[in-house]
């Protein structure tokens, strides 16, 4: 587990570090907008990524306006939103390597070219289907 992933805060320096009251992670907790992982003693703890976020949620309720509803659809978005660019950059990958393997088929049939090539007389080359009818 990273760093930022590991909880070690407990809820007062989790609220200390992004700002709020206790009772505020609580319900942010409530709504889905935050998850602490629990300790043994059913202690909420919150990871550097949690503060990270916490302090984002802020920032959208203080200085943009948002309600809660509106905070969590922007944040259901933005998931969403990095799960389709990875998938994006991974579709991409994998269109780049079936269009290497394309080119190396191709290269490989024109390379059999040299091989079939038979040369015949001039005038066989000149002869059509219709010439040989009459």
């Amino acid at each position: 587990m990273s760093l930022r992933k590991r909880p070690v805060f407990m809820i007062g320096i989790a609220s200390e570090l992004i700002g709020v009251h206790p009772q505020t992670l609580r319900m942010y907790e409530q709504k889905g907008l935050l998850r602490p992982r629990k300790s043994i003693k059913n202690t909420r703890l919150y990871s550097q990524e949690d503060v990270e976020l916490g302090r984002y949620i802020q920032k959208l309720t203080q200085e943009m306006g948002m309600n809660l509803a509106g905070v969590k659809k922007v944040l259901d978005l933005e998931r969403r939103i990095a799960k389709l660019e990875a998938d994006n950059r991974e579709l991409r990958e994998e269109l780049r390597r079936r269009e290497l393997e394309h080119e190396r088929a191709v290269a490989e049939v024109h390379r059999s070219y040299k091989r079939e090539i038979i040369l015949l007389p001039r005038g066989e080359l000149a002869r059509s289907g219709r010439d040989r009818k009459g």
